[in-house]
């Protein structure tokens, strides 16, 4: 009867690690999303931590590593550091490995220089001597609001 048990905990054990490396395969994910994804397909808790906690012995879950591709993907994409770091937290990295991860980037592009691009981009074909008060306002505030969009 405990054999049987085992046994029947070994197949689930097995089935949980094998829906989360089929997971991960897709893309790479936090630990915080593949957990979640398990527990929506209806997997006990305990069988979740312990799949889990082994794929990240074995290096398939990383939130830091995680965390430096998805800081390297959001600047290439021109996003700004706090858009980056509050959707690193969204998908559940913890602000310790969010912050270890930042330390640990390369390149950090100025995001004083990366404002100037967007705002020349923003004002390139406008005569800006024409405008008035008002459409002066327009543009300021256009130009604030594709900042704030880009973090």
């Amino acid at each position: 009867m405990i054999g049987a048990w085992l046994l029947q905990r070994g197949i689930v054990l097995m089935d949980v690690r094998e829906r989360a490396v089929y997971y991960l395969n897709i893309k790479p994910r936090t630990k915080n999303q593949v957990a979640k994804y398990l527990k929506e397909k209806g997997y006990k808790e305990e069988d979740i931590e312990s799949a889990v906690s082994e794929l990240e012995e074995y290096g398939y879950i990383d939130d830091i590593n995680f965390s430096r591709m998805y800081f390297e993907y959001g600047f290439e994409k021109g996003r700004g550091l706090l858009r980056i770091k509050r959707e690193l937290s969204e998908k559940g990295v913890s602000s310790e490995d969010i912050q270890k991860a930042y330390d640990d980037l390369e390149f950090i592009p100025d995001p004083y220089e990366s404002a100037i691009e967007i705002g020349k981009a923003i004002i390139k074909g406008i005569d800006l001597d024409s405008l008035d008060y008002k459409e002066k306002k327009k543009l300021q505030a256009r130009i604030g609001r594709r900042l704030a969009a880009r973090g």
